[in-house]
């Protein structure tokens, strides 16, 4: 295997506020509920200030997840001629370039054996992994 690095990235966290994976998404609604339990407790259910804090824990959430996510788990992508490598946290995955696809339902999922795959990627990493499978669908390397 070629180890030509074409593309690295690590996650942004503004990547992370509007693109998801399932853990992330596990966590926030986690952590919502964890923070649902006390306000129940705090307030009357359906009172102006039950509303109130429930949207700034809303906002917390929302905020405060990926920012953890990215510290805990520190997502990076390289992409190199013939594969991805995908990292995250102690998990390593290796994906040849050719077993990668378009999902095509919204521009950060990819068929990966199959499954679908969100990448936590920037648009300009994005942009580059297709113009390599490009690249070496129509064989032109």
């Amino acid at each position: 295997m070629d180890s030509e690095i074409i593309c690295e990235e690590t996650t942004p966290y503004t990547v992370l506020l509007y693109r998801k994976d399932r853990e992330l998404r596990l966590w926030e609604v986690g952590g919502f509920l964890i923070g649902l339990f006390p306000l129940l407790s705090l307030f009357p259910f359906r009172s102006a200030p039950f509303v109130a804090a429930l949207l700034l824990l809303a906002a917390a959430v929302m905020a405060g997840m990926p920012a953890l996510y990215r510290a805990v788990y520190r997502p990076r992508y390289i992409l190199y001629k013939d594969r991805l490598e995908i990292r995250k946290g102690r998990r390593r995955e290796m994906v040849p370039l050719n077993r990668v696809k378009p999902a095509y339902d919204l521009p950060y999922f990819y068929m990966i054996d199959g499954k679908r795959t969100p990448l936590l990627v920037s648009d300009d990493f994005l942009g580059r992994l297709n113009e390599r499978m490009e690249i070496l669908r129509r064989g032109w390397e």
